[in-house]
């Protein structure tokens, strides 16, 4: 194995600069973010000394990132994506302001900070599902492996860095600032994502098989479910995945076992955390193979498999150190798995449903983790912490052995190998430039008088970008 397989692969940092505004955008908002959530309970809890009433805010933003999400991936299949984003971020920009204003008040409300945690939370659903649908459009189908190792690293690094971050300068400022640096750091990736291309939807190569199908396209989310129960892939991706979402590591157990399997306090505790990042950091910075997996279905479903044994080998270790690497085991596959899982998703679905998609799979991914916690807390108060977690790891183990017996297509899926995903991206490439080109032709023709001018060339190749406002995708709402 070379070096070149195990380095991460950024060559779609190289190859699209749409792809590295958006990667950018995403990395500057991930600080933000992660550090306003700690001011945020850091200040509920400070002005309460309730911890029902952060369990409150954390739930309002659970709840309407999952409304957000299935609302935008609707639109993200109706409307240009580039705008849906933009216009979500700037939402979010307010709600960051709003609630620096309120910090910084003599008396903060707690129910304006509810507010601004509802408004935070739709707007962050429908930017993330949005997002997450233009990524093919942006790189080849052989990159979408790469490009997924790249948004799981950021994400791993935010989760670490930020919070940290975030606290050392609500120690030092306090939780208005902190709030007014995440608005701020929102407010510059709305403007890195406003200097990318029009993404309309729909100008992809969408798969044979479905093409006997799109002209049945209402629009609804039922669409993308029919469309997902049609696919072998799609289908047992959804499956596995809702079963992997609910029975994954369960964190909720970990202080409950640290005081009585382990014996051990604060410490032992917060390493027992890290330890699932960890795993995934060290998977994510060394995925160059991933890109060049011949079988990713069955890549995928190994990762499942393992991930389960992991968090088995976790409930029944003894020893602290050995359940630190049990569950850095377990985030190792699971960053094996949601690379895979992102890669095969986008492939597998036709741009015109991929919002819905990928709404969907956003959703299982939010309900799932609230409907785990509840689960496993219910079992282990029935058994044991220790017996609950081997519960969870044997359900996910023994679910990726059926799903691979179940759905073969899922473990026949494949992905596009670098030489046939040139040719095929320079083949939507010129679907994309023809489509643009009409698209600009009938809002010219549509537009006479009005004072919306059309798009500039790309920079980057001098191809047209389109128009900057296309009438006849764009739904009036």
């Amino acid at each position: 194995m070379s070096l070149r397989d195990l380095v991460i692969d950024i060559e779609p940092l190289r190859t699209s600069p749409d792809f590295r505004a958006i990667f950018t955008a995403r990395v500057v908002s991930l600080f933000g973010l992660g550090m306003a959530t700690v001011a945020l309970a850091a200040q509920v809890y400070g002005m309460t000394r309730s911890t029902f009433d952060v369990a409150v805010a954390s739930m309002i933003m659970s709840v309407t990132v999952l409304l957000g999400s299935l609302w935008g991936g609707v639109m993200a299949d109706r409307t240009d994506r580039k705008r849906l984003i933009v216009w979500a971020r700037a939402a979010a920009a307010l709600a960051f302001a709003g609630l620096a204003v309120n910090a910084m008040l003599p008396d903060p409300s707690l129910w304006a900070i509810y507010a601004c945690v509802a408004w935070d939370g739709l707007a962050t659903g429908v930017s993330v599902t949005a997002l997450m649908a233009v990524a093919p459009t942006l790189v080849r189908p052989d990159q979408l492996p790469a490009a997924g190792a790249l948004i799981s690293l950021t994400g791993e690094i935010g989760s670490v860095s930020a919070p940290f971050l975030g606290g050392v300068l609500l120690a030092a400022w306090g939780a208005g600032p902190v709030y007014a640096f995440a608005a701020v750091t929102t407010a510059v990736t709305t403007f890195l994502i406003s200097r990318i291309r029009p993404l309309p939807p729909g100008i992809g190569g969408d798969e044979e098989e479905d093409d006997e199908y799109a002209g049945q396209d209402t629009g609804s989310p039922l669409v993308a479910f029919r469309y997902a129960l049609r696919n072998r892939v799609v289908g047992g991706l959804v499956l596995l995945g809702g079963v992997v979402a609910v029975f994954n590591v369960p964190v909720v157990l970990f202080p409950e076992m640290v005081d009585r399997q382990f014996h051990g306090g604060e410490v032992m505790l917060g390493l027992l955390y890290t330890a699932p990042a960890v795993g995934a950091v060290l998977v994510s910075a060394t995925s160059g193979w991933l890109s060049r997996t011949a079988r990713p279905g069955r890549m995928l479903i190994a990762a499942a498999f393992t991930g389960g044994l992991a968090t088995v080998g976790f409930g029944l270790s003894g020893h602290a150190a050995v359940a630190f690497v049990m569950l850095a085991v377990g985030g190792a596959a699971g960053t094996v798995y949601e690379i895979l899982e992102y890669a095969l998703v986008q492939h597998s679905t036709p741009d015109r449903l991929r919002g819905r998609i990928v709404s969907v799979i956003t959703a299982q991914g939010t309900t799932g983790g609230v409907v785990g916690d509840a689960e496993v807390a219910a079992v282990a108060r029935w058994f044991s912490p220790a017996g609950a977690a081997v519960l969870n790891g044997a359900v996910c183990a023994v679910a990726a052995v059926a799903v691979a017996v179940a759905v073969p297509g899922l473990r026949r899926a494949t992905l596009p190998r670098e030489a046939e995903a040139e040719g095929e991206g320079e083949g939507e490439s010129d679907a994309q430039a023809e489509a643009e080109a009409k698209a600009g032709a009938g809002a010219k023709g549509a537009a006479q008088g009005d004072a919306t001018p059309e798009a500039a060339p790309d920079a980057a190749t001098g191809a047209p970008r389109g128009p900057a406002k296309d009438p006849a995708r764009t739904p009036e709402h």
